[in-house]
This record gives C-alpha cells, structure tokens and sequence, in this order.
C-alpha cells in the first residue's frame, strides 16, 4: 500500500513538472481574470443602469447586516431559554426528591405544567428582553407551583467557566480552596462571631452569627474567615463556665443553615449535657447524576459511609418513601457530655426556618431531648439549604436544592414534619422573659 501510494505521488509530481510552465500561466490567467471581474462587473452594471449605486455591489447594505445580526441574535436567545427550560425540568424530574410528594399534595402532574410552560415560553422566548425575565418567568411559572420544599429556588451563581473550579462543587465551603492556607494569601477575618448582651440581672443573650469558619463575599467571591474554631471555642467555654447569677441563656442561631454538626454539636450542645444523647436517621435520593454527586460530596464531608438501596434500609420503616428515591445511607450521632453541666438555669434556643432546613431538625431535636428549649422564628424567605446548586447551560443561573430526602428512623420526612419547637418567638418569648431581644 505505502508503494503504491509513492508510485501515485511519484506520477503526480511529475505530470506537474514536465507542465510547470503551462501551469504558471494558467494560475496568473486565473488570478488576473478574477481581479477583471471584481472590478468589470460592478462598472458594467454602473453603466447599463446608472441609478444603481457602486458601493451597493461591495457587500451586503448595513441595514441588512443590523437586521440579520438582530435575528442571529434572537433565534440564539430563544433557542437558549427553550434549552435550559428542558434542562431545569429534566433536573428536577431526575433529581427533586420531593418531586412526588409534591404532586400528591398539590394534585399536580409536573410533565404537564412543564409542557405548558414550554408554549408559552415559546411565545416571548425570542423578544423579551427585559433583566431578570428569565429567572422570574421559571421562578413563577416552573417552581412556585412545587412549594420550595427543600429549598428549591432560583439563583444567580458564578458559572463554572468563570471561577476557579471547586466553587462549583457542593460541599465546598472553603474545603478545596488553598488560599486559606497559604500564606502568601492574606485573608481577612470577620470580627465578633460570638456576641454577648445581659438582658437584665438574671438573663444573659448570646448570639453566634456562623457556624461556618470559612466564607466567600456574595459578589466577588473573595474568602474571608468567620472565625477562628479553637478560639470560639476558648470564648463558649469561658461564658459557659462563668455563668453564676444568671436563671435565663438565650442561644440565638437564626440564620444559620449549615455547619450544625462542626459547630453546634461539640460548642454548643455537648457542654450543656448532663447524660450522653444519640439519633439515628437516614438521607435518601435519586439515581440521577447531581443526586449522586451531591451524596458523594456529603459523606465525603461527614465522614460517612457507601449507599445502599433503600429497600435494604426501610424494612422497618411506618412510612413510604418515595418511588424516585432509590439510593441511602443511615447516620448516627451520639454526643457525650463535654462539661460539668453546672449551669442549672434555663437555656432558650432561638431557631428559625434555616436552622431546620436539610439534617438540622434530627440536630435540633437532640437539643430539645437534652433539655434546651426551642422557640421558633418563621422566616418564608429564609435561604436554608445552601450548598447544593447546578448552572443551567446557556443562561448560567443556578438551580438550588436539597437533593438528599432526609427522614426521622420511622421513614417521617424532616419536611414533612417542619419546624419543631416549643415556643414561638413572638410573643411567647417576650411575655415569659419580659424582655425585649438585641
């Protein structure tokens, strides 16, 4: 074969050479007749019809390329909403692990609503163009009929192609990012994670601001330190430790939906122990691809071990799960006293919707099972589940949720059951303690 090929190219060689100077001439004849032409033509047509302009013939008329651009330009939006619309509702479908809980509740066939919302995307799709259409048109048309269980929503996230790669990954919080680490890199540290204010003789507020030592600016994405772990811990432990005089602790974590089991467990909870306390509970999802990558991200950060079907963890189970959920794994916690337990007075948790979003209820009841007392602050617009986001392709928002179908040792979806308390804030707190809070 490689002679025969040699023999082909041997023969063509020399056909060119034993005609190379026809083959000259033939190339310049080319070349000099199209140069005659681009200018002929034009000049020939100027002459024959005198109102047809030159420069009309040197392209396309500016008003026909703006015109073509502004189509390109519409069909490519269009065709790029239409995507991420069948994208989000594929993710959701594949992934959403309330997806039939929410159908049930809400009488509600979410392939039909998506089907729906596609024609009339369809509709304004190429024209509209106003900031933000686009994330409200899903919000309100796709989502706001599912409820927000599990922290479902919308958001506008750094894309993956625009940041370093591991802001993308759930779970990160700072655990892949080495500029914290490095001192070539200074990082600023928030001051006053811990705040302290006495309320009256007797009544002592504390309020802990993260339970997350790492951080990154909402904007620009620069990290920044919370605080420093062993010295909010030295900080708890000193208050704890010197709280004679005083009947009424009121620990206020609102806001905070992540770090329960790093922070709360060990500062928080297991120095006011008298007896050791334990749970037991269990996080299920989905086959799909995000489920599974944000389950591995999971126990990968807690330590915890491989899947098992469901079918293998739910023989004792009052409740159903789901269909869509397949996969799960069981987690145990069990604290022991990390204190002499002196303080004999009171201790009111102050809680709201984010602190009971994803595993935090099961982390929360063992505070109330240790005898903390629970009082409840609604937040509807709270953020709760944080961690978990997938960028739709074309637009670049994000798609948040809490992939993971957490459940009590029944099969009871955490969910389902809501916020656990004892009190509400207002005014149940107000009209106990006679006082009002920072």
């Amino acid at each position: 074969m490689g002679m025969r090929w040699f023999l082909i190219r041997s023969k063509i060689s020399s056909f060119f050479s034993r005609r190379k100077k026809f083959m000259s001439r033939l190339y310049w004849f080319c070349i000099i007749t199209i140069v005659v032409l681009i200018f002929a033509i034009p000049i020939g047509m100027g002459i024959r019809n005198p109102h047809v302009l030159l420069p009309d013939f040197h392209g396309p008329p500016v008003e026909l390329i703006q015109r073509w651009n502004l189509i390109a330009a519409q069909t490519r939006r269009e065709q790029s909403r239409l995507n991420d619309l069948v994208v989000l509702v594929n993710r959701i479908s594949e992934n959403y692990p309330y997806l039939e809980l929410v159908e049930r509740q809400n009488d509600l066939d979410f392939i039909g609503l998506a089907v729906d919302v596609f024609d009339q995307l369809e509709e304004v799709a190429r024209y509209e163009v106003t900031p933000g259409f686009f994330i409200d048109f899903l919000t309100e048309q796709v989502l706001s009929p599912l409820g927000g269980l599990g922290g479902l929503r919308l958001t506008n996230e750094p894309r993956a192609d625009g940041v370093v790669p591991w802001i993308v990954h759930p779970y990160f919080f700072g655990y892949y990012d080495f500029r914290f680490y490095d001192d070539r890199f200074d990082i600023p540290v928030r001051e006053s994670n811990i705040t302290t204010t006495a309320l009256s003789e007797n009544i002592l507020y504390l309020h802990v601001a993260s339970f997350l030592p790492k951080g990154y600016e909402l904007v620009t994405r620069h990290p920044f330190w919370y605080f420093c772990f062993d010295a909010d811990k030295q900080y708890l432990m000193d208050v704890f430790n010197n709280l004679y005089g005083i009947d009424e602790l009121i620990i206020d974590i609102r806001g905070i939906g992540s770090g329960f089991r790093d922070y709360f467990i060990p500062l928080i909870l297991a120095p006011h122990l008298h007896e050791s306390v334990s749970t037991q509970f269990y996080a299920f999802h989905s086959d799909g691809v995000f489920s599974n990558r944000v389950s591995y991200a999971y126990r990968t950060w807690y330590g915890l071990g491989e899947v098992a079907y469901k079918n293998a963890l739910t023989q004792r189970f009052v409740y159903d799960l789901p269909e869509n959920v397949a996969l799960g794994f069981p987690i145990e916690v069990a604290i022991e006293p990390s204190g002499d337990a002196a303080f004999g007075g009171r201790i009111w948790l102050l809680t709201d919707s984010d602190n009971f979003s994803g595993p935090n209820f099961a982390y929360l009841q063992m505070a109330r099972y240790a005898g903390f007392t629970i009082v409840y602050e609604e937040t509807p617009e709270s953020i709760g589940w944080a961690t978990s986001f997938s960028s739709l392709p074309n637009s670049g928002i994000s798609l948040r949720f809490n992939p993971l179908f957490f459940t009590d040792a029944t099969g009871k979806s955490f969910e389902e059951i809501g916020a656990a308390y004892d009190y509400r804030l207002y005014p149940d707190l107000h009209e106990l303690l006679g006082v009002s809070l920072p």
